[in-house]
C-alpha cells in the first residue's frame, strides 16, 4: 500500500486512503497521504449492517472530487468498487491479493465468491492481481476479461530487510545460543498459512539430528493458542519460539539460517520476497503463486501442502547443508532483484495508471 501512495505522489496526485487500523494509518501519514476514517467496511459479513456501510461509503464518495479509487482486500474491494461506481467515480481499479476462495473451498463457496467477483468486475475498469497464477484462474472463473485483468506481481524495497541492530544483539534477545540453527517463519498466525504443519515438522527434525535447533513463529493470529498447544505436548516449548508481533522483519532474517513457509493457500507472499531480498534459503509448498516464483532446488525446495513428513525432510536437508543454503539464497536475492522489487512494481502500476487515464480522457 505504502509503495503505491508514494507513486501516486510521484504522480503528482492527491492520495487519501480509507483506513481504520491504526498502525495502518500511521504508516499512510507518514508516505504523505491523507487519511479518511470511515468505519463503513468489516471483516465479518452482516448483510444489514454490510448494506449500511456501503450506503455511507458512497454518500462520502459523491461528496468528494476523486478521480479514480483504488480498491483492495476482497470484502473492501467488493463493497468499495460498488460503492465507487454507483457514486460515479470516473476511474475505478482493484488489487487481488488474494481471493475469499482458494483450491480449497467447497464447490459452494467457490460458485458464490466467483460470482460476487464477476459482479464486481463489472464495476471497475482494471483489475491487478499479484502473480500470473490469480489472473489466469479469475479469467477461467469469467471474473473480468483479458484486457481488464493485469498481472503485476508484488513487488518490496530491499531496504525492507536490511537489519537495524548487530546479529549478535538480536540473537542475545531471542536466546539463541552461539551455533544454534535458527529457522524463521513470519506469518499471520492462522490456518490458511499450514504452521501446525510447521510444528510437527520441527518435531520429526529435531527427533534425527543432534544439533541444537530454534523455530521462531513471528506473529500473531487466531491460531496461536492452538499452536501453542501443540508445541507443548510435542515437547517443544524450548524449540519453537512465539515471538508475536514483529516489526524488525530486516533483524530476524539476519540471524535465520533458512527461512519456512508452509501456507496452503496464499496471494504472491511479502514474507517469501522479505526472504528472497534477504538471500535467505527458503522451504516453502507447491501453492500456484509460489511456484510461480520458486523453482524447485534452484532457488528454494518446495514440498506439497499438508505433509509435514516432507517438509521435515526439506527443513533437514537444508540444516545439514550449508552449501545448498547459500547457494539457493544466493539465487533467490537474483530472482528477487529481476523480478519483486518495488521500484518494478510501481512501474508496472504507473503504466497501467497513465494507460487507464489515457483510455477515459481523464488529464493525469
Amino acid at each position: 500500500m505504502s509503495s503505491l501512495v508514494l507513486l501516486a505522489r510521484r504522480l503528482g496526485w492527491q492520495v487519501d486512503v480509507l483506513a481504520t487500523d491504526p498502525d495502518v494509518q500511521n504508516d499512510m501519514r507518514r508516505c504523505g497521504a491523507g487519511i479518511v476514517d470511515l468505519d463503513v467496511i468489516w471483516r465479518e459479513t452482516r448483510p444489514f449492517r454490510d448494506l449500511k456501510g456501503l450506503y455511507h461509503l458512497c454518500k462520502f464518495l459523491r461528496g468528494s472530487d476523486y478521480t479514480l479509487a483504488h480498491t483492495h482486500t476482497s470484502k473492501g474491494g467488493f463493497v468499495g468498487r460498488l460503492a465507487a461506481r454507483l457514486a460515479g467515480v470516473e476511474l475505478i481499479v482493484h488489487t487481488v491479493h488474494g481471493f475469499a476462495f482458494h483450491p480449497e473451498s467447497s464447490a459452494l463457496a467457490l460458485f458464490a465468491y466467483a460470482a460476487l467477483e464477476r459482479l464486481a468486475a463489472h464495476c471497475c475498469d482494471r483489475i491487478f492481481t499479484v502473480s500470473s497464477f490469480h489472473r489466469t484462474w479469475a479469467l477461467s472463473l469469467g471474473i473480468g476479461n483479458p484486457c481488464q485483468v493485469i498481472a503485476i506481481p508484488n513487488g518490496i524495497p530491499p531496504a525492507r530487510v536490511v537489519p537495524v541492530r548487530p546479529v549478535e544483539h538480536t540473537r542475545r534477545e531471542l536466546g539463541l545460543a552461539p551455533g544454534e540453527f535458527a529457522i524463521l517463519s513470519t506469518f499471520r498466525l492462522a490456518k490458511q498459512k499450514g504452521l501446525t504443519d510447521l510444528v510437527e515438522a520441527i518435531a520429526w527434525v529435531t527427533s534425527r539430528t543432534d544439533r541444537a535447533i530454534k523455530c521462531l513463529l513471528a506473529g500473531e493470529g487466531p491460531l496461536k493458542a492452538v499452536l501453542q498447544e501443540q508445541a507443548r505436548r510435542l515437547g517443544l516449548q524450548e524449540q519453537v519460539l512465539f515471538l508475536g508481533f514483529r516489526t524488525d522483519v530486516g533483524d530476524l532474517l539476519a540471524v535465520s539460517d533458512m527461512v519456512v513457509l508452509p501456507s496452503l493457500h496464499e496471494g504472491l507472499s511479502i514474507s517469501l520476497l522479505e526472504a528472497m531480498a534477504a538471500g535467505k534459503a527458503v522451504v516453502t509448498t507447491t501453492i500456484g503463486s509460489t511456484m510461480e516464483v520458486l523453482r524447485h532446488g534452484e532457488t528454494g525446495l518446495l514440498v506439497p501442502t499438508r505433509r509435514p513428513d516432507l517438509l521435515a525432510q526439506a527443513i533437514l536437508a537444508l540444516a545439514q547443508d550449508h552449501e545448498l543454503r547459500t547457494r539457493l539464497g544466493t539465487q533467490a536475492r537474483q530472482a528477487y532483484e529481476e523480478r519483486y522489487t518495488a521500484e518494478r512494481m510501481m512501474k508496472q502500476y504507473a503504466v497501467e495508471y497513465l494507460a487507464l487515464c489515457k483510455e477515459k480522457g481523464v488529464a493525469s
